[in-house]
């Protein structure tokens, strides 16, 4: 915790500052959202932790974190800022002073001819010391060909016009000798293969719309998901075709990147890909309808539920089943739902009709429960509890719905009277009893009700279920693991 700081209303009436240097070398470069990120970042560096965050300033400047982490990227290229780290994005702004410092001297009579022909490239403006000196540094810890660093001038030049900068033409150069450019023939190698690509460029730049030239950026990305990621051009293609919304480079090259992850390269399989995501999306939407719950973006909703659902096997009409089923019971969220399908799936419920018969099953037991409950002299609705009681009673002791029922006719009357059905049962049970005749020889010598015996129908496809019934069983789903279905 800090022993001293500024007020949000000091913050708020103080100034941030911003470098000759920036607005001379850098300004003219900077595209929009560059421009509102350095500038914004600028004057966080001055804000309270808890207002200096990633999150923040994506809310503020209405960009993505991908897009925050690639501008201060191409920022840390140009010398701007160091990225401390990427995940959690921690940027650290640098002093334009100590930049221009140069690291080391070199002595001028090794660079003239290079100075000469680095300045007849630019015809409308003289270079500055600094600029010369930044080129040295660059090709000398790369080791690249003087020849070959002017050609790459030249070809930013023809690119972007005598306006262009050092920060872009530097930044370029360092792509390239990532790739394993260092000499002429080496950039000449590169040319052609921008060259050799125009149609297809011109393919991609069609595909998103786009009616101006390729930056070099671009140009790269495009040999990128040819070369070194292996996609075809109709592959390309068709993932631009996929694509919704503004279409740009980067989110091209997102979409590619996704494919690229998930194993998908051919035009057919990203048709057979696209038309998947296609039936997740509209089955994440009636599901989400019929539950009563909206999401804006529904990526999370098919990754973490309706996908998982379906890879367990569900087919898609069980799936709304059960949310319906959730509905009617109150379950309105994802998370409760896929607690019911967890359950389902326990049991092996995996179709309308399984699930459907175990709605029916149930309400079936409850109609039975309920009629032993009457026979107690007792009007109201069957408990979990009268189920556990129930299940003992038939599936653990043995009997049949009509001693139980003749067992709770004789505990009529009586203050407890589920406590003297087990007690009955018990004994019943220990006296070897199975039949209504053996309960009757054993019942109390006053008892003088007989025993109707329920039907045992289950005919559950012939009749509907009210909401009331559905609730009844959905409501104590939890005693789906203990069934015997």
């Amino acid at each position: 915790m800090s022993l001293a700081k500024f007020s949000s209303d000091f913050l708020m009436e103080s100034f941030t500052l911003v470098d000759n240097l920036f607005i001379n070398e850098h300004l003219p470069h900077c595209s929009e959202k560059q421009l509102k990120v350095y500038l914004y970042g600028l004057y966080m560096c001055s804000m309270p932790e808890k207002l200096n965050s990633m999150e923040e300033m994506c809310a503020t400047l209405d960009v993505t974190e991908a897009e925050l982490v690639a501008i201060y990227t191409d920022f840390e290229d140009a010398g701007l800022v160091r990225v401390v780290s990427r995940s959690p994005l921690e940027v650290a702004y640098c002093s334009f002073k100590r930049a221009n410092q140069p690291p080391k001297k070199y002595k001028s009579e090794k660079w003239n001819d290079f100075n000469r022909e680095l300045q007849e490239l630019f015809h409308e403006r003289m270079l500055t010391p600094n600029e010369y000196n930044e080129y040295y540094t660059f090709l000398d810890s790369v080791k690249m060909d003087r020849d070959a660093m002017l050609m790459i001038v030249r070809y930013c030049i023809d690119l972007k016009g005598e306006s262009v900068r050092y920060p872009y033409i530097l930044t370029v150069a360092r792509n390239w000798a990532s790739e394993g450019v260092r000499t002429v023939a080496d950039v000449e190698k590169k040319l052609d293969e921008y060259e050799a690509q125009s149609e297809d460029m011109r393919a991609v730049l069609s595909a998103l719309g786009r009616k101006s030239g390729a930056e070099l950026e671009e140009k790269q990305m495009l040999t990128k998901w040819t070369r070194s990621w292996g996609f075809t051009l109709p592959a390309v293609l068709e993932a631009a075709k996929s694509m919704k919304g503004g279409k740009t480079f980067r989110k091209l090259d997102a979409r590619l990147d996704e494919f690229y992850r998930l194993g998908v390269f051919t035009e057919a399989e990203m048709k057979d890909y696209n038309a998947h995501r296609e039936h997740l999306t509209e089955l994440a939407v009636r599901i989400n309808k019929t539950i009563g719950v909206y999401y804006e973006s529904l990526d999370h909703v098919i990754e973490v539920y309706t996908s998982p659902w379906l890879n367990k096997g569900f087919s898609e009409d069980a799936l709304a089943t059960v949310a319906h089923y959730c509905f009617l019971s109150g379950i309105r969220s994802l998370e409760g739902m896929n607690g019911v399908v967890d359950k389902f799936f326990a049991q092996g419920l995996l179709t309308v009709d399984a699930i459907n018969g175990f709605i029916g099953e149930q309400v079936a037991t409850d109609e039975r429960i309920k009629k032993i409950v009457e026979a107690t002299g007792r009007e109201r609705s069957v408990t979990a509890a009268d189920r556990n009681f129930y299940r003992t009673w038939s599936a653990g002791w043995g009997f049949s719905d009509d001693v139980i029922l003749y067992a709770a006719e004789l505990s009529a009357g009586k203050s407890y009277p589920t406590s003297a059905v087990n007690r009955l049962l018990s004994e019943w049970k220990a006296r070897g009893v199975r039949t209504l005749d053996d309960a009757k020889r054993v019942g109390t010598a006053s008892a003088s009700a007989t025993a109707a015996r329920p039907s045992s129908s289950k005919n559950f496809e012939e009749r509907s279920y009210t909401d009331d019934e559905i609730k009844s069983v959905m409501v104590n789903i939890d005693d789906l693991e203990d069934k015997d279905l």
